[in-house]
């Protein structure tokens, strides 16, 4: 199988000139021509497989301590509902547990009933998994989310859209950081029409972009001429992949990027940053000049997404008709 590009985005931290330039043509090209690209060169790209591995340690707590940090729509009682750890759930496309980190200091989205959940404070396991477990997760966040913020201006201004326009979505605390683990033999209960076995079926991200890494190989990513390529296993490897968000934002412009997992025979662990707008920034194409409403806000948009799925019922109201 054909396998994805790998571009140097040094330059995209650097001043505007010909070697950004080069970068954004870089990342533009790959990303329209087969789905994803790994990147390198970037600030602390060395660090990168150190603090995944690190954070992959919330599995290996003790159970009790992993049910503690559980939603309560698996735990009642427990005082999270939309941050934390959520265990495998039969039927879904992706197969697996999944611990998610949401910013240190998140900022509070439009006054809608049940967006106070989409704001609420991370809980970090106590004792930590190894001594200094939480600074270390933090900063992966952090660093994710700068290499992101880099990355989604570089798009912005190949597409020919204002990158301050598309850059302004994304300011405030909002975005995603997910560590994920799949049991040995998790399989999805969907087949590729390829006739390929998985444990996350084909899906798009809503998200601008996902910064994905792995710790065994398994993810694909389709390109535009519809080939699956693998995401090679590189030493401190980041793939992207565009999501819904942005190719909103651009106008069907910068296409999203479906990709997959192949279900294996043992146990598989990954980590994927999910840059995510404002919960206030309206999802309209960045060139739209006119006024927004609530409506089209993302914390709108989630809300209404998360209202409609079954194991959400009866606990968060439809921002459009109000019922649960």
């Amino acid at each position: 199988m054909d396998t994805v590009a790998t571009i140097d985005i040094g330059a995209l931290f650097g001043p505007a000139g010909p070697d950004r330039d080069a970068a954004d043509a870089a990342l533009w090209d790959g990303l329209r021509s087969t789905g994803s690209v790994i990147i390198r060169n970037y600030p602390e790209a060395e660090k990168v497989d150190e603090r995944a591995r690190a954070g992959l340690g919330v599995f290996d707590l003790p159970e009790a301590q992993r049910r503690a940090l559980t939603t309560r729509l698996e735990v009642s009682g427990n005082p999270n509902l939309y941050r934390g750890y959520w265990p495998v759930t039969p039927g879904r496309k992706l197969q697996n547990d999944y611990f998610d980190v949401g910013p240190a200091d998140p900022e509070p989205g439009p006054d809608l009933p049940g967006a106070e959940m989409l704001a609420e404070p991370t809980p970090w396991p106590d004792p930590e998994p190894e001594p200094g477990w939480c600074a270390t997760v933090r900063a992966h966040y952090d660093h994710l989310n700068r290499v992101a913020q880099a990355m989604i201006r570089s798009l912005g201004r190949s597409a020919g859209f204002d990158e301050a326009a598309i850059g302004a979505r994304f300011d405030g605390a909002h975005s995603t950081l997910r560590f994920l683990s799949y049991a040995k033999g998790a399989a999805n209960p969907e087949t590729g029409p390829d006739g390929v076995k998985v444990s996350a079926a084909r899906h798009l991200d809503e998200s601008g972009l996902s910064l994905l890494w792995q710790e065994a190989p398994g993810l694909e990513a389709e390109g535009q001429d519809g080939v699956w390529r693998a995401i090679p296993m590189v030493e401190n490897a980041i793939s992207v992949h565009v999501g819904s968000v942005m190719t909103g934002l651009t106008r069907g412009v910068v296409p999203a990027t479906p990709h997959r997992v192949r279900a294996s025979d043992g146990p598989r662990r990954s980590v994927g940053f999910f840059l995510e707008p404002a919960l206030s920034a309206p999802l309209t194409p960045a060139d739209h000049a006119g006024e927004t409403s609530v409506r089209e806000s993302y914390a709108w948009q989630l809300l209404k997404t998360f209202s409609a799925r079954p194991h959400w019922k009866g606990t968060i109201p439809d921002p459009e008709t109000g019922a649960a």
